[in-house]
């Protein structure tokens, strides 16, 4: 019995896959320019790999205008199948090559985040998780999560900056503290008061300085304009200013999470407890979607929840 043959026209080959990841990249940028700049290609490089799909495909996968892309109706559905499969490839892949080889986490956050907070506790995940390898990078620079293959970054941002997808692990409070071998030369009965020892304080430059800063938390107190009576100190980094509170070098304003652990601790005391001001700030954490799945991430996520779940709470 002859054997039917596909309808005349119909393309029955299978299409070469070396095209496919120039496709993806210009699919998801919607520019041939920015797909030739993450692959490290030229622009014409990629321009000919879609078209060659193209004529692999049999249709227009994109509608090229002027100075833009769209994709077509075609284009948007072989996206969708494309991304899923070079996602699936690059985690067996990455699976492969990571055999015999230490499970790691990279996590990128800030310097006295990290210090502070991250890793007096990282000991605790470390007994628990003995063959995960955990990869810090304590910068004040944003890291791009894909581009830079790193899997989580914990970052400190004003609420209306959230970054989509982000999952929130700390909205922000500042009050006063200081340590208790200071608060006991004298009591404080008023946001004034505290001027008598030097404030501590942060520099302009720093990421929200101004927004939280004496002159704001004396206002949110309704103390108005204080003056400081034995000076100020002005540090370049929330840790410094932090150590030195502990230090007894005077009153720092210290904020979430960092003063629910050092109250707890007793290594800083608040002297008005009911007075803390938002910060309109609050710690997030990031995901790598191309990461988020492997064991060890999640491992990890879940750990991190849980530390802040059970982490220290200010009485009300």
């Amino acid at each position: 019995m002859p054997t039917r043959s596909a309808p005349r026209g119909r393309r029955t080959r299978p299409i070469a896959l070396a095209s496919l990841r120039g496709f993806e990249a210009a699919a998801r940028r919607l520019s041939f320019t920015a797909a030739a700049h993450e692959l490290h290609l030229t622009q014409s490089s990629i321009s000919r790999q879609v078209a060659a799909l193209e004529r692999q495909v049999g249709t227009a996968l994109f509608v090229r205008k002027t100075r833009a892309l769209e994709l077509t109706a075609a284009g948007a559905a072989l996206q969708r199948a494309v991304q899923q499969a070079l996602a699936s490839i690059d985690q067996c892949v990455g699976e492969i090559r990571g055999v015999g080889h230490a499970r790691r986490v990279t996590l990128t956050t800030y310097a006295s985040f990290a210090s502070l907070w991250l890793v007096p506790r990282l000991a605790g995940f470390q007994r628990a998780h003995p063959d995960i390898e955990i990869r810090l990078d304590a910068s004040d620079r944003v890291v791009d999560l894909r581009a830079e293959d790193v899997d989580l970054a914990i970052r400190w941002v004003p609420h209306e900056r959230t970054p989509p997808g982000a999952t929130l692990l700390v909205d922000d409070v500042v009050a006063p503290a200081l340590s208790p071998r200071l608060l006991e030369q004298a009591a404080v009965h008023a946001p004034a008061d505290l001027a008598r020892w030097p404030l501590l304080d942060l520099d302009d430059s720093v990421a929200g300085a101004r927004r939280l800063g004496w002159a704001s938390w004396f206002a949110f107190a309704g103390a108005g304009v204080v003056a400081p009576r034995a000076g100020r100190l002005v540090f370049s980094f929330v840790d410094q200013a932090v150590q030195a509170a502990i230090r007894g070098q005077g009153v720092a304003l210290v904020r979430s999470p960092f003063l629910q652990d050092c109250v707890a601790s007793g290594d800083l005391v608040m002297p008005l407890p009911q007075l803390r001001m938002p910060a309109g700030f609050r710690h997030v954490l990031v995901v790598n979607p191309a990461t988020a799945r492997r064991a060890h991430v999640e491992a990890f996520v879940a750990w991190l929840h849980a530390q802040f779940q059970q982490a220290p709470r200010l009485a009300d």
